[in-house]
């Protein structure tokens, strides 16, 4: 089978993590990297051993020798640079999160079907083995009572921020923020476990560049509550739990999991979940799947496979459209 050519957009640590997951693969070959400048292209194709490098948004779009792109821009330039991808006839990997309105969601998924190339977001964690089996273990338990889970990490780049400064991650209008970088993780992993909510309930902490910079959001259920707690200011060192009847389940995080244990409710005794050892590179599981679907793009199997990708993804930004509202409503 021939590699997928791979370009990408983009020249953060995040594209660098996603060639060396998609090149150790074997799926894809890098063809051509973008940056806005070709001094920088040339250095990243360099680096990592592009066929090309390209500072022309138009004739990277055009090569005929790229068959996916994946973009990790700046979240609001996520929606335009994959809908021209689409409308070029190539696949695109979009890092999270795709879109930063239900709308613009709904424009590149229609866009994707009448040009009948994928459009996904790059949700890593779903597909990592161990984050699937803690999946079937959750969806086996007998009765859930809730949950609660965790990511807050803080970002080096808000000591910039500190100093009077506006980078991308922390400003409105690159659509930066903890519920758009670290919050759709929790989002992502609370409906793959436990659905759709009937109701959010969002509580954010705004910094001075206006975004949020940590957030707690509860998700309501027919029967139990499930608390998130997200942020870019601050660290937590709190596991993520989920309850059930008779165990409680902890697991030592949300992406890139590697420790599980089922704690008896009445005993308080443990006992380990056996899980894989984590990947050098979390992202190689994603590229693996993708590509899965894009070598075999029209066949009901691979139809199937992205449009369970596609109603998750529509409802986490259903969740994360409740959130970012909710917060507005304080300004």
């Amino acid at each position: 089978m021939e590699k997928l050519r791979l370009g990408t957009i983009g020249t953060s640590g995040i594209t660098e993590q996603f060639i060396q997951a998609a090149v150790k693969s074997e799926k894809y070959s890098l063809e051509a990297v973008y940056s806005r400048t070709q001094e920088k292209a040339a250095e990243f194709k360099n680096t990592f051993g592009a066929a090309k490098a390209y500072a022309d948004w138009e004739a990277f779009l055009t090569d005929p020798e790229i068959d996916v792109i994946y973009i990790a821009s700046p979240n609001s330039l996520h929606f335009s640079q994959a809908k021209d991808v689409l409308k070029n006839k190539k696949h695109a990997i979009v890092e999270k999160p795709m879109v930063t309105s239900l709308s613009e969601w709904d424009e590149l998924i229609d866009l994707s079907k009448t040009q009948g190339k994928m459009v996904v977001e790059a949700a890593r964690h779903i597909f990592e083995p161990n984050f699937i089996k803690v999946t079937e273990m959750i969806q086996s338990f007998p009765a859930l009572y809730g949950a609660s889970l965790t990511y807050s990490k803080y970002s080096s780049r808000y000591d910039n921020v500190l100093k009077g400064e506006e980078p991308a991650i922390f400003s409105p209008r690159f659509s930066g923020g903890a519920a758009n970088d670290l919050g759709i993780y929790v989002v992502y992993a609370a409906l793959q476990w436990f659905g759709k909510p009937k109701a959010v309930h969002a509580f954010t902490q705004k910094i001075k560049t206006g975004v949020d910079g940590k957030g707690t959001a509860i998700l309501r259920y027919d029967e139990f509550d499930v608390t998130l707690n997200f942020g870019k200011i601050n660290t937590s060192i709190h596991q993520s739990e989920v309850y059930g009847p008779d165990h409680t389940l902890i697991l030592d995080a949300i992406t890139g999991l590697s420790e599980a244990t089922l704690m008896d409710v009445r005993t308080k005794e443990t006992e380990s979940v056996s899980l894989e050892a984590p990947s050098d590179n979390p992202l190689m599981w994603e590229a693996i799947a993708f590509s899965e679907v894009m070598t075999q793009f029209d066949t009901p199997e691979s139809r199937n496979k992205l449009n369970t990708w596609w109603t998750l993804s529509k409802q986490v930004h259903e969740v994360l459209d409740e959130i970012r509202s909710q917060s507005d409503s304080l300004l």
